[in-house]
Formats: structure tokens, C-alpha cells, sequence
């Protein structure tokens, strides 16, 4: 369930340094245009830390991997003022040890959502997005996928940009959301914060904090499955890197690890991605 949400902002920002600035809301598409991105991450861990913040290692030697290719999409509905996005993720889980090798490839948890223009102050938008999660798997095989239930999320955005560095070399967000799983639990608080800048023409650097802390009465760590945990505190941090081949094609690669985990395993690893930006106007 620790998917890589951030993938929207890394998305979104393409639009605020591309040159392409809109009169309204850069972060939003407008009428006509659409966004398209492919998009694949590897994780892996071999230890975690308990809820004392004790590191320890899995046992016989164990390792969870996971390959999580999705395809994203965003699109305008009214506008630049209420876009339609969403995505579609893969998910190939493994745990193996000295004992044992279990094996799962399927369907993720298919995001709906719609995300709002509310108010622009200067350099700064702020949006709203609402997100529904739809568990496309069956759960029938170890590691599970997720935790197969509805989830819905509330999240409020602020973007923009510092001046004194740069009308459009540079941006920055913060979002904060709470998203929640039916019937029950969990629930989770989820934060995310980002800091770009374009260093020379055509090439962006980009550092991330994506922080999750999720709350339930399933406590219980599972190491050789660690999309079902439900009861932890990751906070991720990553380094990226963009080169914007043309207008309308751009290639993203980085590096992620968690730099602080509660009943939460420690996980590393590496994301690509290609923006592909449509313009019917």
C-alpha cells in the first residue's frame, strides 16, 4: 500500500518549468490538453525497525522486492479549475529466505480522483483533491497487494514558486491529506513536500519528503508481506533527476530510501518515468 503517490507532483511540475505558463493555474491542465505517464519503481527491503525503533533483520536471510509499473493520467474537466486524473498500477510482490520463495504478480489499487483550483495567491496555488482507491486484485496469493478495500482521500495542495530564485527555474509544495479504507481502518495521515530547480536549460533536480503515518488496530508486522501491514510510520526521502528532451517528452529518474520507520520495513530503491504531454488546442 506504500505506493508512490508523489508521482503526481513529479508530474505536475513539468508544466511549471517547461516554459508553457499558463494565465491561470500552471499546475492544472487546461482545456485541450492532456497528460500521459508511464511509470516504474523498484523496492526492496531486508530489515525493519519495531515500533521501539530497533532495526532487525529479517529472518534466514529474507528480502521483499517489489516492481511497481503504473500508468498515470491527468486531463481537465471544466478548465483548468477541476481536472479528472488517475492511474492504473501492476504490481510484481516477492519474499524469499533461506527457506521459502513466494511469488505474486497482479493488479493494484486503481486511483479515481478529481483534483481543484480554489485560490491563487501570486506565486502560489491552492487546490484540493478528493481520490477514490478501487482494490483491482484478489488477495489470493503471498505477498498480497494490498489491503483489498475501498479507500477514499481528502488532501489539500499549496504550489508555487520563490522569486528572489526565479520566476520559473524553480518550485516548491507541500500537501497534507487523510486518506481512509472501509470498513474499518486503516487510517493515514499523509504528507508530502517537494523542492525543484532547473540547474541549466532542459535539466531539473528534484528532492522529496513523502511521509505516511497509519493507524489501526492490525497491528501485527508481516515481513514476508509487507503491503498488508496496516499500523506503521514511514517518512521517504528522494533525489531526482529530468531532462526534457522536447516540449512534450520528458524522461525522470531517482533514488528513494526511508529515512525513519516504525513497525515498518526499511526499504531503498529507484523510480523512472516519461511525461507525455498532448496539446489539441
Amino acid at each position: 500500500m506504500r505506493e508512490n503517490k508523489y508521482i503526481t507532483c513529479l508530474i505536475l511540475l513539468i508544466f511549471f518549468l517547461s516554459g508553457t505558463i499558463h494565465a491561470q493555474n500552471p499546475w492544472q491542465q487546461d482545456k485541450g490538453e492532456f497528460l500521459l505517464s508511464p511509470y516504474l519503481s523498484h523496492y526492496s527491503a531486508s530489515a525493519f525497525r519495531n515500533r521501539d525503533g530497533d532495526k532487525v533483520d529479517f529472518e534466514n536471510q529474507g528480502q521483499f522486492v517489489n516492481y511497481n509499473p503504473r500508468l498515470y493520467f491527468s486531463m481537465p474537466i471544466n478548465g483548468y479549475k477541476v481536472n479528472l486524473f488517475g492511474s492504473l498500477p501492476w504490481f510484481f510482490n516477492q519474499y524469499e529466505d533461506n527457506n521459502l520463495r513466494q511469488r505474486n504478480r497482479d493488479l493494484g489499487d486503481i486511483e479515481l480522483g478529481a483534483r481543484f483550483h480554489l485560490r491563487k495567491f501570486k506565486m502560489h496555488y491552492l487546490m484540493a483533491s478528493v481520490t477514490t482507491f478501487i482494490p483491482a486484485y484478489s488477495n489470493d496469493q503471498l505477498p498480497y497487494t494490498g489491503f483489498g478495500r475501498f479507500g477514499m482521500e481528502g488532501r489539500v495542495i499549496l504550489s508555487g514558486n520563490s522569486p528572489w530564485i526565479g520566476e520559473s527555474n524553480n518550485f516548491h509544495k507541500i500537501e497534507l491529506g487523510y486518506r481512509y479504507f472501509f470498513p474499518s481502518d486503516p487510517g493515514q495521515i499523509r504528507f508530502f513536500s517537494s523542492k525543484g530547480f532547473k540547474v541549466v536549460d532542459k535539466v531539473v533536480l528534484l528532492g522529496e519528503l513523502d511521509a505516511i503515518f497509519s493507524f489501526s488496530n492490525e497491528s501485527e508486522f508481516f515481513e514476508n508481506n509487507l503491503q498488508l501491514v496496516s499500523d506503521f510510520s514511514v517518512i521517504k526521502a528522494s533525489a531526482n533527476i529530468g531532462y526534457e528532451f522536447t516540449p512534450k517528452f520528458s524522461l525522470y529518474g531517482g533514488l528513494f530510501h526511508d529515512v525513519l520507520n516504525r513497525n515498518s520495513g526499511i526499504g531503498s530503491g529507484f523510480q523512472i518515468f516519461s511525461v507525455i504531454r498532448i496539446d489539441k488546442k
